[in-house]
C-alpha cells in the first residue's frame, strides 16, 4: 500500500474505468495483498481478553474493512501459506487477493494432502479502483456502465433449474479454460453479482487431469467507500450449486455490512 496515493472520488463519467468494471481486468474465478492484520480492532483491552477469535482486518488503501465469512468458513492464509500464494499468482495482474476462506472440514482434508474439492470465499480488490471512493450514487452509475458495456441477463435463486434447462453448458466439461457468464442478480443494497460457470484442469495424486467445472458468483460490493470483490465458488456445476452461492453470497453480504456498520455523521 503506498501512503502517498491520493484518495481521488470516482466522477460521474467515471474516466477512470470506461466501459465498467471489465476495463479494469475482470477476471472471474481468479480474483488482492494490499495489506492484512489480525486485530483487535476498535474494541477495549478487556473486551479483546474475552475474545477468542482475533478480528481479520483488511486495509483497502487506508480504509480497514472487518472481515469475516459465515460459518464454517476459516481464513486460511496463513495456515495454507503455498495454496493461498499460488491462488495469488493465478489472478489477472490487475486483481489483488485479500482473504481466502474454506470450510473447516476442507481445512482438515487439506492439511491431511487430500484433493477433495471444495467451496472456496475469496476477497479481492481491483488495484486501479483501490484509492478511489464510492458512494451510492456513482457505485449505480458502475452498474449500469458495466450493464451497458455487456449486456446480461437477470437472474434469480428461484430461476436457476430454468436457466440450466435452457443454457447448454456441456462444452465446459470438455475443455479447460472455459468461462460463460449465467448472468446478474442483486443479492443486497449497495452490491451487484455476476454468476458464472468454468472449466479448469484438475489433478489428483494419481496423475488424473480430469476437466472439474464449478460456478461461481462474484459480487462488487461497495463498503465504507470502497468496491470489494467477494467470489464465491462451488465445487460443481449445477442449479443446485448456483442456489447455494447465491445463498451464501447473500449471507456473507449481511455479515459484512453488521461488521462494518455505516458511520454516524454528526
Amino acid at each position: 500500500m503506498s501512503s502517498h496515493v491520493e484518495t481521488r472520488r470516482a466522477n460521474a463519467n467515471f474516466s477512470n474505468c470506461p466501459g465498467g468494471i471489465w476495463t479494469l481486468g475482470f477476471g472471474i474465478l481468479g480474483f488482492g495483498i494490499l495489506g492484512f492484520g489480525i486485530l483487535g480492532f476498535g474494541i477495549s483491552p478487556r473486551e479483546a481478553r474475552a475474545q477468542t477469535v482475533p478480528q481479520l482486518v483488511v486495509i483497502v488503501d487506508q480504509t480497514p474493512i472487518v472481515m469475516e465469512a459465515p460459518p464454517p468458513f476459516v481464513e486460511v492464509s496463513r495456515i495454507l501459506p503455498d495454496a493461498y500464494a499460488k491462488n495469488s499468482l493465478a489472478l489477472p495482474k490487475a486483481n489483488r487477493l485479500n482473504a481466502w476462506f474454506i470450510p473447516s472440514l476442507s481445512l482438515k482434508e487439506q492439511l491431511n494432502e487430500s484433493t477433495a474439492r471444495y467451496r472456496s470465499l475469496q476477497v479481492q480488490t481491483l488495484k486501479e479502483m483501490e484509492p478511489v471512493r464510492y458512494d451510492a450514487k456513482s457505485f449505480a452509475q458502475l452498474r449500469a456502465q458495466t450493464l451497458a458495456t455487456h449486456p446480461m441477463p437477470q437472474i434469480t435463486e428461484a430461476g436457476a433449474a430454468t436457466l440450466f434447462n435452457v443454457l447448454d453448458l456441456s462444452p465446459l466439461a470438455q475443455e479447460s479454460g472455459g468461462q460463460k457468464i449465467l448472468g446478474m442478480t442483486d443479492l443486497g443494497a449497495d452490491t451487484f453479482t455476476l454468476c458464472l460457470a468454468a472449466s479448469t484442469e484438475g489433478s489428483d495424486r494419481r496423475g488424473g487431469r480430469e476437466i472439474e467445472t464449478s460456478v461461481a458468483c462474484v459480487t462488487y460490493m461497495l463498503i465504507k467507500g470502497k468496491v470489494i470483490l467477494l467470489a464465491v465458488t462451488g465445487p460443481e456445476l449445477s442449479a443446485k450449486e448456483l442456489r447455494n452461492s447465491m445463498r451464501l453470497t447473500r449471507e456473507w453480504i449481511k455479515l459484512l455490512r453488521e461488521r462494518n456498520p455505516t458511520e454516524k455523521k454528526n
